[in-house]
């Protein structure tokens, strides 16, 4: 027995009719015929009454019916189960570890732009740290990391190319004396109290404000160290200080803070993609010039 029996038993019967079961099947009536009696002699009973006006199913038929649709409608979804997961495997994932501003600054649209050009590459991404990035790119976890300011191990390590570059701004609370100024000189702020972020998750970053600090000729109070960039704008916002931040980090929520360009010293930061220098890299590749 073969599917294609049960599927002219299973047109015939619906036609009851010969000659519009072999029309909707694109096949001669004597072949539909033909199967029919093959699938009656295997079966060992008669599935029709043939009777002038066309067929009806006998007793028997009416039985063997129920079963030819089951057992056709469970080919069909082997079929697609089975197209499904040959999508699947022919699908790539890129794995993207990221920078909360990242995400409104470029990567949103990038991905947009990368999902309508390249339908077999999906992409995924994952909120971490710059340090939680690098164990992840190195544990291969993630296969690009957009990391923002690079430290010197992941310049030798990996393939790094900038994204795009963004100036250093002073981070006030609303409330601060200079809030309302368009910019300011780092050296205005001198007696402040500063918060910053971690070296543990944010390699370098103290380091860099200590340099500005010394361009500056300031050496304020440096009293918290924030584990992300929602928490460094929380802590001001909260009154526990100002901070000297990217100013791309205008874009996210910051209730009660305000960004001030800073004239006196400048900094571009550069925010950088790097990626594995072995392995497929056509999908992460093709990602980074998009984000570009």
């Amino acid at each position: 027995m073969e599917l294609r029996h049960l599927r002219y038993f299973v047109m015939a019967a619906e036609e009851a009719n010969m000659s519009r079961a072999a029309a909707r099947l694109n096949v001669s009536q004597p072949a539909v015929s033909r199967q029919i009696k093959d699938l009656e002699e295997e079966l060992g009973l008669p599935l029709f009454v043939r009777e002038p006006n066309g067929l009806s199913l006998t007793e028997g038929g009416a039985a063997a019916l129920a079963h030819a649709r089951e057992i056709l409608r469970q080919s069909n979804t082997m079929v697609e189960a089975m197209e499904a997961m040959a999508n699947r495997e022919a699908t790539v994932t890129v794995k993207v570890g990221f920078l909360p501003t990242a995400l409104p600054g470029f990567l949103a649209d990038g991905m947009r732009q990368f999902n309508r050009k390249y339908k077999n590459v999906s992409v995924q991404i994952f909120e971490m740290t710059p340090t939680e990035q690098e164990e992840a790119l190195r544990d291969g976890e993630i296969d690009l990391a957009l990391i923002g300011e690079l430290c010197p191990n992941v310049k030798k390590d990996y393939h790094v190319d900038t994204i795009r570059r963004t100036e250093m701004a002073m981070v006030l609370p609303d409330d601060h004396p200079l809030a309302g100024r368009k910019s300011v000189n780092l050296s205005e702020f001198g007696e402040e109290t500063f918060v910053t972020l971690h070296e543990k998750h944010f390699p370098g970053r103290p380091q860099m404000m200590a340099d500005m600090f010394s361009k500056a000729g300031i050496n304020p109070e440096v009293t918290m160290h924030a584990k992300g960039l929602s928490e460094l704008l929380g802590l001001v916002g909260g009154g526990a200080g100002v901070a000297m931040a990217p100013a791309d980090m205008v874009q996210l929520p910051h209730h009660g803070v305000v960004f001030v360009k800073m004239k006196k010293p400048k900094l571009s930061l550069l925010f950088s993609a790097a990626w594995r220098k072995t392995g497929d890299l056509s999908g992460v590749e093709a990602l980074v010039a998009l984000l570009k």
